[in-house]
């Protein structure tokens, strides 16, 4: 039987316990691969743990905005649910990484509502994919395999563009830099409404209004779809490397890049078309990271906690020109 022995902590922040009879004091709150802990921030001793398969769930208190108020529900003995409350600046953020759990959670969850779509991939072909409107983020789902290509977390939202001149289309802003991921999706008006009610209910979040500008066109989106990194300063290489990126949305196969790095982005570009595959802002980048074990391999570790591995064999100059711009 799988215990909390084997539970490994994915996302760790600091909290407030609410308690009427303690008063508050100071926690760190654990999402792990297992379930939910808690510690004692002076001794990081455990003071509560909880397996998924005892939690129920986890809410933000919407009346509460200011004091970024949430409670979890979990069971005790004899099948019996109890809460806790919490408060953090970080609310939206532990209650994404929390229900990104939600599957194993105690009360088996409703199914999320599915919309078939088309993105606009980067290879200027459209894709088709199903959109999964979850509790805290947007999915892209391949429809032939199941499997979950991407998630769109609302608390990374800047809000969403119908696009006028393409049935259905509309644009993701996300990323805190105006970055437009672009579909176009059967029933587009209640799917996104959808999104604004979840993002409200389930992470407590505002979603910017949908708007629909005369000036939103499809051509005006792709011209603007890396948001303020559009322009050429941002998109113009100072160093191209050849890398062979190992992608987990590809059963972790080594996929041929050119890893490009200008005065303010890195760039993953296609070598056949030379087309954009990801844009990141150098600010976004936490970590370089070398493999003691293979000469070639390093990773990156951005600031929200993705991580990404490659391979090259130009690995000393790939750190170094990174390291360069990304102190400047």
């Amino acid at each position: 039987m799988t215990s909390m022995r084997d539970n490994r902590d994915i996302a760790c922040y600091l909290v407030t316990k609410v308690s009427n009879w303690r008063g508050n004091y100071k926690r760190v709150f654990s999402v792990g691969t297992l379930g939910i802990s808690t510690y004692n921030p002076n001794s990081l001793k455990e003071t509560n743990q909880w397996m998924y398969s005892d939690f129920v769930n986890i809410v933000p208190i919407v009346r509460a905005q200011e004091s970024n108020e949430f409670i979890i529900t979990f069971r005790k003995s004899g099948k019996k649910n109890d809460t806790m409350k919490f408060s953090s600046e970080h609310r939206a953020d532990i209650i994404t990484e929390a229900l990104r759990y939600r599957g194993d959670y105690a009360e088996t969850p409703k199914p999320n509502l599915r919309y078939n779509a088309y993105k606009l991939h980067w290879s200027d072909t459209r894709l088709p994919v199903l959109l999964e409107v979850g509790p805290a983020s947007l999915d892209q789902v391949d429809p032939t395999t199941n499997t979950l290509l991407c998630s769109y977390d609302y608390k990374e939202m800047e809000g969403f563009v119908k696009i006028n001149d393409c049935t259905g289309g509309f644009a993701v802003v996300y990323g805190g830099y105006g970055r437009q991921h672009l579909f176009a999706a059967e029933k587009r008006d209640e799917m996104l409404q959808r999104c604004v009610e979840q993002a409200a209910d389930w992470v407590g979040l505002p979603l910017r209004s949908v708007v629909s500008l005369d000036s939103s066109t499809l051509q005006r989106c792709l011209l603007g779809k890396y948001g303020k990194f559009s322009d050429d300063v941002s998109l113009t290489s100072m160093a191209e490397f050849t890398v062979q990126k190992i992608s987990p949305r590809h059963n972790n196969e080594q996929i041929r890049r050119l890893l490009c790095l200008t005065e303010t982005c890195l760039i993953e570009r296609d070598p056949a078309t030379y087309h954009i595959v990801t844009l990141r802002p150098l600010s976004d980048i936490f970590a370089l990271i070398r493999n003691r074990d293979n000469p070639q391999s390093f990773t990156l570790e951005y600031v929200k906690g993705q991580v990404r591995s490659y391979t090259s064999t130009n690995r000393y100059s790939v750190l170094v020109h990174a390291g360069v711009v990304c102190r400047v």
